[in-house]
């Protein structure tokens, strides 16, 4: 679609979404996706994308934005402040820079948290090598929306887990069947990383085989022997 929207048509619809929230009562993504439609697109973040307002490397991400007279392009975590206009932040999820209160509608974000999606960009970008970050830059003191929120809910799911998923996790470099188990309760974002009995964990396992639950008998033997022996 070979439309472009100025800046200031941008705003306009914003303040149009603002008004059918107070008319109709309405979510304010439902009301932005609304003016969205009058304009021929499916939704807000496609109008953005075709706008003037946040423009990126053509064929490339907003995450990853060339902004002269720097040479290098400004990579962006999910909820990193628009350096250009600091009243948007970045979307991940979406793939666009939008207001702050687009990041309250739980409707329009499922799955993963905010503070899971910002961990796992700032995750990637400290993955990257320095070969990679030759063309890019992120500020070490980068304003991000989300940093707090992701924070607290780390620091409070690392509170809630209990004593064996604390010493399952460290038996991940074996080979044997507790290694695999440690291995897999590390990527499955449902395990009850906060049991404190055999029996519910158990439970939660024994869909996945005898075999399993075996492996999670032996690994509960060896730690509640490592709990006696300390």
């Amino acid at each position: 679609m070979a439309v472009s929207f100025s800046s200031s048509q941008i705003d306009r619809f914003k303040r149009e979404a603002k008004k059918l929230v107070r008319e109709l009562s309405i979510p304010h993504s439902e009301a932005l996706d609304r003016i969205a439609a009058q304009q021929g697109f499916k939704n807000w973040s496609l109008l953005v994308k075709h706008s003037g307002a946040a423009p990126a490397i053509k064929g490339a991400s907003p995450m990853l934005r060339k902004s002269a007279p720097s040479s290098q392009g400004r990579y962006y975590l999910h909820g990193d402040q628009d350096e250009d206009n600091p009243a948007l932040f970045y979307c991940a999820r979406c793939d666009v820079f939008t207001e702050a209160e687009h990041f309250d509608d739980p409707q329009q974000h499922r799955g993963e948290t905010h503070g899971e999606r910002y961990l796992g960009s700032l995750d990637r970008w400290n993955q990257r090598s320095l070969e990679s970050k030759v063309n890019w830059r992120r500020p070490a003191d980068a304003v991000n929306l989300l940093a707090g929120i992701a924070m607290a809910e780390r620091d409070a799911k690392e509170a809630a887990r209990a004593p064996f998923h604390r010493w399952l996790l460290t038996q991940v470099d074996r080979g044997d069947p507790v290694g695999d188990l440690a291995v897999d309760a590390r990527r499955d974002k449902t395990f009850p990383t906060g049991a404190s009995n055999r029996r519910e964990l158990e439970r939660y396992l024994s869909r996945h085989g005898d075999h399993v639950v075996r492996a999670l008998r032996e690994a509960w033997r060896e730690f509640s022997a490592s709990q006696l022996a300390a």
